[in-house]
């Protein structure tokens, strides 16, 4: 009998341990997970967006999930982006991602963490614009989100930018 409680007692050490090691893993990006909402503007016009980060397959992935709608009043000049992006772990560490869009692009990301900020670029390809997202965080419950193009991989230029708030 007594085994039993001690296999059971290691096994719930052993449980917690990998559930914490897991949460550590995705610390950089746990201000991020959730629904957010924001306005902004730039090449793209002005307009809304929203995305949400939700972590799937047992907090193996991060899926960020958007749809950015910018440009006039008119449907015929709309600009509406719908976004798949999966973040995912390399070597235990979320250092990648890829993301899928409506007007067909894929994109394979590197990720960066600073104190303030989570900027993803894009790898470069040659003959082939890169992009940079920038998360910006001005508190823990608003974000600036910066999406910028580079045709020669140096120099980048917004192309819309926002002020997201948590919902």
């Amino acid at each position: 009998m007594k085994i039993r409680h001690l296999i059971l007692i290691a096994f719930l050490i052993f449980s917690y341990a990998v559930n914490a090691q897991q949460a550590d893993r995705w610390a950089n990006l746990m201000l991020l997970v959730g629904s957010w909402s924001g306005e902004g503007s730039g090449m793209a016009g002005e307009g809304t967006d929203i995305f949400s980060f939700t972590f799937d397959l047992e907090q193996k992935i991060l899926i960020r999930k958007s749809q950015a709608d910018y440009g006039t009043n008119s449907l015929k000049d709309r600009n509406i982006t719908e976004e798949l992006m999966i973040i995912y772990l390399v070597d235990q560490i979320p250092s990648r991602a890829i993301c899928f869009n409506n007007q067909g692009y894929t994109v394979n990301y590197s990720i960066e963490y600073s104190d303030k900020s989570i900027i993803f670029t894009s790898d470069r390809i040659p003959q082939t614009p890169m992009f940079r997202l920038s998360y910006i965080f001005i508190d823990s419950s608003t974000v600036k989100v910066i999406f910028e193009i580079s045709r020669d991989g140096t120099n980048f230029s917004p192309f819309v930018e926002s002020i997201n708030k948590r919902v």
